[in-house]
Parts: C-alpha cells; sequence; structure tokens
C-alpha cells in the first residue's frame, strides 16, 4: 500500500512527503513533539529497492551498518541541523564582508557562507552547485589578486603565546557534559518551531553555560575542545539574539508567536 494515502505529511502539505524541507522539517517537529517519539519512518517498501540501491548508495551502505534494509524496513528519520542556513556574509566571489565591505584574505564557501542565492530557504541539492559555482569563482579571485608583496608586509616577530599560571586541563568530563547540554538547548528550543518563551529559556541557560566554560577558560591551557566549545557558544548566542529579534516568519525561520 502507497503510504502518501495514509502519511502525517498530507495534514501539512498538498505535496506529502515530497513537500519543501522547512514544511516537512516542522512536520515532523510537530508530531514527535505530539507523541514523544524520538522519530518517525519514511516507508519505502512500496518503492524497487534496486533502484533505491542504485540511487542512493551510500544511504544503503549506512542503514546496513545499522541492520536497516532500504525498500524492506522503515527508515527511523529526524531532523538535524540541516534546517539552519546562512553565515558568513560573502560577495559574488564568496569574499567575506564586514558592513558591506571587503575581509581582506578570508574567503567562505559551501553552507558557511550566506550568498543570498537561495533566499530565505534552500531547495535541496542546490548547495552542491553553489559550491561548485562559488569555489571556482573564488579561486579565480585570489589568483588575480595575488601579490608576493602583500606576504612580504605580515609582521615577522609574531610574540609567542604565553600560559603562565594556567594549569593542564586534566578532566574533560565537565566540558563534555556542557556541550551536550548546549546541543540539547539549541535542539530543544532553538530548533525548527521556536517560541519566545523557548528563546529566552535558551538565553539563560547558553549564559549560565558560558560563565561555565569561561570559569574553565581563565584557569586553564586552552585545548581544541575548550576553544570549540567557547566559540560554538558565541554562535549559539547569536542565533538565539537574531532569533528573537525577527518580526516575521521567513523561509525556515519558524516562530509560533508570529503567527
Amino acid at each position: 500500500k502507497n503510504p502518501e494515502s495514509y502519511s502525517f505529511m498530507n495534514k501539512y502539505s498538498e505535496m506529502g512527503s515530497l513537500g519543501t524541507r522547512d514544511i516537512v522539517a516542522r512536520a515532523i517537529d510537530s508530531e514527535l513533539k505530539k507523541t514523544g517519539d524520538k522519530h518517525v519512518f519514511l516507508i519505502t517498501e512500496h518503492l524497487d529497492r534496486k533502484e533505491l540501491v542504485d540511487k542512493f548508495p551510500n544511504i544503503d551502505k549506512k542503514l546496513k551498518s545499522y541492520g536497516i534494509c532500504i525498500g524492506i524496513d522503515p527508515v527511523p528519520v529526524i531532523p538535524a541541523a540541516h534546517y539552519m542556513v546562512g553565515g558568513v556574509k560573502v560577495n559574488h566571489y564568496g569574499h567575506a564582508l564586514v558592513h558591506d565591505k571587503e575581509m581582506p584574505g578570508l574567503y567562505a564557501i559551501g553552507e558557511v557562507a550566506r550568498t543570498g542565492l537561495h533566499g530565505a530557504n534552500r531547495l535541496a541539492s542546490n548547495s552542491l552547485l553553489e559550491a561548485v559555482v562559488y569555489s571556482e569563482r573564488a579561486a579565480k579571485k585570489i589568483i588575480e589578486n595575488y601579490n608576493q608583496n602583500t606576504l612580504q608586509k605580515l609582521p615577522k616577530n609574531i610574540p609567542l603565546w604565553r600560559a603562565d599560571n594556567l594549569s593542564i586541563l586534566i578532566e574533560h568530563s565537565p566540558l563534555r557534559a556542557d556541550l551536550d547540554a548546549l546541543r540539547t538547548t539549541m535542539t530543544m528550543d532553538v530548533g525548527i518551531v521556536k517560541s519566545n518563551d523557548r528563546l529566552k529559556r535558551a538565553e539563560r541557560r547558553i549564559n549560565h553555560l558560558e560563565n561555565e566554560v569561561n570559569i574553565i577558560w581563565e584557569r586553564c591551557k586552552p585545548t581544541q575542545d575548550l576553544v570549540e566549545l567557547r566559540n560554538l557558544i558565541q554562535v549559539a548566542k547569536i542565533v538565539v539574539s537574531a532569533s528573537l529579534g525577527r518580526e516575521e516568519n521567513i523561509g525556515l525561520h519558524y516562530n509560533k508567536d508570529l503567527e
């Protein structure tokens, strides 16, 4: 039986499971909040298994590693961070912009960049085309602007980083716990369907995490995990602040208090 005849997606879109990613992601989020389940299921048993494997060999391989057979077994599905778009503002050549002025030597390409090509949303696989076009443009512009004299202007005597009076970070478990807390907060309160109350709660929790991590930062020599966690907290604060400041639902940004 064709699952489209009984899919919950029929309540959310005339296109059913083929709705755009923002609609499908919000629908899944809504259903999971109602049921308390960890995932929904993608039914593929009505489709040709050989064709599925031929078109999606990597997905088939990954599912097999979990004992799931595409075309036969239901596939558990949940929206991930892929519903986020945006990032470093760039010009038509991938050159990073600050206050609409080029930042010397910094280019951003791919999902980290905000090119403006996709508007407030993005159709599936368009990111691949964008990455190919912008990588070529950026490479040509870098070669065009290459100047040996510029490299010679870089400072030669950069002082060594000093770690006087800083201890070595022995226990990483608090950092892992803080990272898990940050992930949970961003997923639950700053995810697909937002609300002002959830965003403000996230803001409070992130500020608390920042204070805790800064205590470790001020006392210990920095490690990769510590630096990355501090950066993640800063990005989280920016996302929450931007979400609270937006006064309309557009593209992938959806706040139910703005309906």
